[in-house]
């Protein structure tokens, strides 16, 4: 409730209304805008908070990429949490790998893109098949925030499935100090050139990686300038988090600081650790009239200036002993434990996943921790990784193929990912059978969220049925002739018929293998 009119504003007021209700207008819009919005006030919890307005681009410019970037890739090299974040979510994200899954796909279009990806023709260094590359491609994105792939067209006389490899670039190799203005009404935004509608047009790449040697004064000098290639031959993968974001920094940027400082820390407590493991003894000599320890002849004095289990020292008059007593880290694991779950917010895995401590988990616990995990998970695969590598390389295979070979595949395919690890299996499989059964979930759709092909699988399973039939072979698993119970039941006379065989004789007692 707004405060009545102090006596300056009823004086105000006999002079001049109007002043007097700007004046309370100005009070009242004051008020509310530090009653909603305490950070937006100007005091001393305010103070130094950096409050830049700039866009995400300008956040970026300079030298920001590359130095931060450069941070990161020196911590995954020299810490072993660092390396098991980065580790953590290429493995969740990839798996064994996003494949594309038969859908409206020919089965030669199929066959085409598994001779190509499936093997080593598909990387340009030769050394991953796609799948390799797709967690390649993740481990790059998180450690440098950006990664480019570039198209490199070869002869059919080359001899791969496919006359394409993909060359998986760092984002070194993007030219950040090209910025202009182009007379078309272009522009190029840190080594990115757009069209006048906004279209990325080209990349300004180097010839090879600024870091590949040692750069001094004449290097410098000599290093090859960036150079223009299209956009149709390049795709630059990231996760951008603001609109207009061009370029992406590291996914560490955010607990780079607070990780490099537990990382001293713990050198610190570790230093600290074997200091305290370390027995020091003291000597001192209240007149001065001794030899230093380790002087005296031992023949004739038999003094002992070591230390052995279940000794009995027999010192010189005059000469005390005090053994040092260096603190504990008993502070060490609290604390470790307070940093790593900020860090592991920070970067979107569990506290768990980075440090491998399971202690003390219940299972309720496990699983939403795992849940709420698994969510950024599927934001990753597919915002991230689908539509911007494994869509575009599908659609350059599809090319070739039909150039190649005259193959015709869909531009567009489905794709299927490895799926969310069971946590209970007795459960969560009994949860399938019900939804199927009751018609809430599709066995096709079932089979995809468990990472598989359904037209596959099922063929697969056509083939074990029709082999199991022939063999008059019986397991208790086969609904087609067990209940869930384990008891006998007939068998359909269309899928006897199907298999080209007779149903195996069932007699009660002796069904089972």
């Amino acid at each position: 409730m707004a405060a009545p009119p102090g006596i300056v504003d009823r004086v105000i007021g006999s002079v001049s209304p109007a002043w007097q209700l700007r004046r309370i207008r100005a009070r009242h819009a004051a008020d509310l805008l530090q009653r909603h919005y305490e950070a937006a006030n100007v005091g001393r919890r305010t103070q130094g908070w950096a409050q830049a307005g700039t866009d995400a681009n300008t956040a970026n410019a300079g030298a920001a990429l590359a130095r931060v970037r450069n941070v990161a890739r020196d911590l995954v090299r020299n810490n072993g949490y660092a390396e098991s974040a980065l580790t953590t979510i290429a493995d969740h994200a990839i798996g064994w790998g996003i494949s594309p899954r038969l859908g409206k796909a020919s089965n030669a279009a199929l066959d085409a893109w598994r001779k190509w990806a499936e093997s080593t023709d598909c990387d340009a260094d030769g050394r991953c098949d796609f799948y390799g590359l797709q967690k390649l491609i993740m481990r790059s994105i998180v450690e440098s925030g950006e990664v480019l792939i570039r198209r490199r067209r070869r002869l059919a006389s080359d001899g791969f499935a496919l006359p394409m490899q993909l060359q998986v670039l760092e984002a070194d190799f993007l030219d950040a100090s090209r910025t202009a203005q182009l007379p078309n009404g272009g522009k190029i935004i840190q080594g990115v050139e757009f069209d006048p509608i906004g279209r990325r047009v080209a990349y300004w790449l180097f010839p090879k990686h600024p870091g590949a040697a040692i750069i001094n004064t004449v290097q410098a000098s000599l290093f090859p300038a960036s150079a223009r290639v299209d956009a149709a031959e390049i795709l630059h993968i990231y996760k951008p988090n603001r609109p207009g974001q061009v370029r992406a920094i590291t996914w560490f940027a955010p607990v780079l600081v607070r990780f490099k400082d537990f990382d001293e820390y713990e050198d610190a407590a570790l230093m600290k650790a074997k200091i305290a493991a370390c027995l020091a003894v003291v000597t001192s000599d209240v007149d001065g009239s001794n030899m230093p320890l380790g002087t005296a002849d031992p023949s004739t004095e038999p003094e002992i200036d070591t230390l052995s289990p279940g000794a009995i020292l027999n010192i010189a008059p005059g000469r005390t002993v005090e053994v040092v007593q260096p603190p504990n880290s008993g502070d060490y694991p609290e604390f470790s434990k307070v940093s790593l779950r900020a860090i592991a917010t920070g970067l979107g895995v569990t506290y768990e996943d980075l440090t491998g401590d399971y202690q003390n988990l219940p299972f309720s616990a496990a699983r939403m921790s795992r849940l709420r995990h698994w969510a950024r998970v599927e934001d990753w695969r597919w915002r991230l990784i689908v539509p911007q590598l494994c869509a575009p390389v599908w659609k350059w295979a599809m090319q070739d193929a039909f150039l190649l070979t005259g193959v015709q595949g869909p531009d567009v395919i489905e794709w299927t990912a490895p799926p969310l690890p069971m946590l209970d299996p007795d459960k969560e499989g009994l949860a399938y059978m019900r939804n199927v059964r009751a018609g809430l979930q599709t066995l096709s759709e079932a089979i995809r969220e468990r990472g598989g092909d359904p037209r596959t699988q099922l063929e697969e399973m056509a083939a074990d049925n029709k082999l199991l039939d022939e063999l008059g072979i019986v397991l208790d698993s086969d609904p087609r002739y067990m209940t869930q119970a384990g008891q006998a039941q007939p068998a359909p006379t269309t899928t006897a018929s199907s298999a080209g065989a007779e149903a195996p004789a069932i007699a009660g007692s002796e069904v089972g293998a």
